[in-house]
Formats: C-alpha cells, sequence, structure tokens
C-alpha cells in the first residue's frame, strides 16, 4: 500500500516512516529538506520535496496514495513571530486535509498532543474531558485548532482520527520533541544534568514505540471522528528521577527551584529582545512541568488494543539503546 506521511525526519515521524516500510508499504514522505532525512534509505521510501504551505508539492507527493499519518507540526513552546505556529500547524494541516479530500483517501490519522487538554486536576484526563484552563502557548492553541479542522473534515465524510500521545520518550531522533534523549545522554556521560524541582507533579510518560504502534492501530481500527490518547504511565517526578537514576547510576541531577527557572527564562527573553538570540526555554515553558498532566489510556486500550510499556521497562530499553552511542 502507498501511504503518505508528513513529519518523516521528525522524533515519532521518523520511527513511523522507517516501521511502514519494513512492513513492505511503499511511504511517500513530505520532507522540506532531503539532506535531514536521516535513517531514511530505504527501498521503500520516496523522498517529496515539499512544505506543509505548498499545497503543490503536497498534491504530488500524495498522488496514487491510500492512507495519509499527518505526523509534521512546529513543535517548539515558543517563537517570534509567533504566526508560525498557525501558518504550520493550522493552515498546514487544512492543506493536507484539502489535499486527502481530492484524492479520496481512505484513511487519514492526525498527530496532536495531550497539550491540548491542558491540565489534570483530581483525576487523569480522558478524550471527553473538557478544558479547564485558557492557552497561554500558541503551540497547544494552534494544535487544538488543528483538531478541530480534522473533526470538521471527518464530518464532511474523510475517515479521519485523531491521536494525543502524552510526553514520549525512547529511542529515536534527538529533536526538540525528544529531550528525553538529550537529557539521558548526558546522564550516561556522567554530566551535571539540571532538571526543575517539582518532585510531586504528575506526568504521563508514552514509550515512544507504544506510540508507533497506537498510530498503526489507530489506522487500522480507529473510528472516524475520535480521537485516541496515547499515553503511558502517571507518575511524579520524583519517580521518573529515581528510575533513571537507578538505572544510571553515574547520572548527577540537580533540581533547580522555580523561582530561580522563571527568573532564568525572562532574562532570556529580554535578551532575545536586545540580541535576537532565540531562548531555550521561556516562564511559560517552565511552567507547564509544574502542572499536573495525568491522563487515561483506556479508549485507546479498548477500542484499538493499545498496550502500555511499564516506564522502568521502557526507560531500560532507552538507556540500552543510548549506550551505543557513547
Amino acid at each position: 500500500m502507498k501511504i503518505f506521511i508528513t513529519g518523516a525526519t521528525g522524533y515519532i515521524g521518523n520511527l513511523l516512516a522507517v516501521k511502514l516500510a519494513g512492513s513492505g508499504h511503499s511511504v511517500h514522505a513530505l520532507v522540506r529538506k532531503p539532506s535531514t532525512a536521516e535513517n531514511m534509505d530505504h527501498s521503500n521510501i520516496r523522498l517529496f520535496k515539499g512544505d506543509l504551505n505548498d499545497i503543490h508539492s503536497i498534491r504530488r507527493a500524495m498522488d496514487d496514495c491510500e492512507q495519509v499519518f499527518h505526523v509534521a507540526a512546529f513543535a517548539r513552546l515558543w517563537a517570534h513571530p509567533s504566526d508560525i505556529f498557525f501558518r504550520v500547524n493550522v493552515d498546514g494541516t487544512r492543506n493536507v486535509l484539502d489535499v486527502a479530500m481530492e484524492k479520496n483517501i481512505s484513511k487519514f490519522v492526525y498527530t496532536s498532543s495531550t497539550a491540548v487538554f491542558g491540565n489534570s486536576l483530581n483525576h487523569p484526563l480522558s478524550e471527553n474531558d473538557p478544558r479547564t484552563i485558557g492557552f497561554n502557548c500558541d503551540y497547544d492553541l494552534s494544535k487544538c485548532m488543528a483538531e478541530k479542522l480534522v473533526m470538521d473534515y471527518a464530518a464532511k465524510g474523510l475517515h479521519a482520527v485523531v491521536v494525543n500521545p502524552s510526553r514520549v520518550y525512547g529511542p529515536g531522533r534527538a529533536t526538540y520533541s525528544n529531550p528525553f534523549t538529550r537529557f539521558m545522554m548526558k546522564a550516561l556521560r556522567g554530566r551535571l544534568v539540571p532538571v526543575p524541582k517539582c518532585p510531586d507533579v504528575i506526568a504521563n510518560y508514552a514509550y515512544v514505540h507504544d506510540v508507533i504502534a497506537g498510530h498503526l492501530l489507530a489506522m487500522e481500527h480507529g473510528k472516524r471522528g475520535e480521537r485516541y490518547i496515547l499515553g503511558g504511565e502517571n507518575i511524579s517526578y520524583r519517580e521518573m528521577l529515581q528510575t533513571m537514576q537507578s538505572i544510571i547510576p553515574a547520572g548527577r541531577v540537580i533540581q533547580i527551584p522555580k523561582a530561580l527557572l522563571t527568573a532564568i527564562g525572562n532574562f532570556q527573553l529580554l535578551r532575545f529582545y536586545v540580541t535576537n538570540q532565540h531562548p531555550s526555554f521561556t516562564p511559560s515553558t517552565i511552567n507547564r512541568y509544574y502542572a499536573h498532566t495525568a491522563f487515561s489510556c483506556d479508549k485507546a486500550i479498548t477500542q484499538l488494543n493499545y498496550t502500555i510499556t511499564p516506564f522502568r521497562q521502557g526507560m531500560t530499553e532507552t538507556i540500552e539503546h543510548l549506550k551505543q552511542y557513547l
């Protein structure tokens, strides 16, 4: 089967494209820079140079395809100017949806994020829980708007499904969307790893290979117009660090208080407006680490046969994989 995919040079998209190709599918990958297409030298992968905001390139790449995985996004928590989030994540998604309708694509899976749900309070959030806080991040808002577009097209007849991965970790490209790899490589090398001091904050951690499998299951079993949380275990930041340090005894972690991190974030923002050097994080980025984000995967487990790898097992496998790059 010929399958069109966006985001194949990213963390999740790259692993998904390689998995599809290895399963015998012919993959049409839309990439802005073919030179960045690592791990894609496969006879079943064909690269098409293009852009989400160039609908003609999308048409060329999607020609003769039966299914679509739209994984690409501008995945940052801050950018200037901020309209790039909406040009890529919203307008770009509309272009992919339009071409999918034109070409009578049989099934369409859109990769969103659990960020669209906001913070959890007294229980893990599910797909039907309403967002209880406003948007203070253009990425979250743009992904929410893109989801709405996908649902609109599903109502028009496109067999479209949304998947919402949580905090993803595991082997894969060390992109912005994969901070765990950078984090663990530093620990493996015995370097000091600074982290936010938020020991009791609960978050959901999804093993990347579970997320890839979830995409395939959503394509096969997902119901039109539905969304599915693809996550893992809900654990505290303390538990996450303890698990990592028990597997990497040499890892040295220093926990930094929120007030200091916020001050550094404010300084980096001020520096940007003076020097145009983009901040590595901002105060709003720090706030995310101090908010509970627990999620339930019951719907995906029940309807898709999604399975969850225990966090310790996933971390162990990830670290064993990373050791080969030391």
